[in-house]
């Protein structure tokens, strides 16, 4: 049954097993939307805003009017809560448990481990500097390793932006990068 006439019947009848039809038929790719706005090791909150999402298109499902397809609104409802609760993840501190402090240490090479974690650091810092659409449509390409078609699809753009938008955020990425690897191999090669 196309999506259409699962929202109708859902509609009239009120029966959830239509509206658990179309969750189950979307789950997967809203969830890979929503963690590619979030970003790496946001797993946890992805299901958060992807049970969010799907609490919205329930409410709100009435107000589906069909000019786009209920993918496109769908996916536009989970990107703008992604991106939502990314703004307001800015504001929480992070929190390491009192039980996870005394296994940080014990790094056997730790000015190699310091090296690493600061490259990783000044990736995490580049990525961060990327507007919102371009972040997300590199964690996609790169990070859950979508193609340039499902990326296009989940962001109802054509695939020539979303190619346009990876070579954009691979060129600031590339300058910001290059300045910030560069000057640390400069004052490695100097001394």
């Amino acid at each position: 049954m196309d999506d259409e006439k699962l929202i109708a019947r859902f509609l009239e009848t009120g029966d959830r097993a239509m509206f658990a039809a179309l969750v189950e038929r979307y789950q997967d790719r809203v969830f890979r939307l929503v963690v590619s706005v979030l970003g790496p090791g946001s797993a946890a909150d992805a299901e958060e805003v992807c049970q969010e999402v799907f609490l919205r298109v329930y409410r709100k499902v009435c107000q589906f009017t069909g000019e786009a397809a209920f993918g496109t609104w769908l996916y536009r409802i989970a990107y703008n809560l992604a991106i939502d609760w990314r703004r307001r993840a800015r504001f929480r501190l992070p929190h390491v448990s009192v039980d996870k402090v005394p296994g940080l240490a014990g790094a056997s090479d730790p000015l190699g481990d310091v090296l690493t974690k600061e490259k990783k650091a000044q990736v995490a810092r580049a990525l961060e500097g990327l507007p919102d659409l371009y972040r997300s449509v590199v964690h996609m390409h790169y990070w859950l390793d979508r193609p340039v078609g499902e990326i296009a699809e989940l962001l109802n753009i054509p695939e020539g932006t979303v190619k346009s938008y990876l070579f954009r955020a691979r060129s600031a990425l590339r300058a910001v990068l290059g300045r910030s690897f560069g000057s640390a191999a400069g004052e490695k090669t100097s001394s």
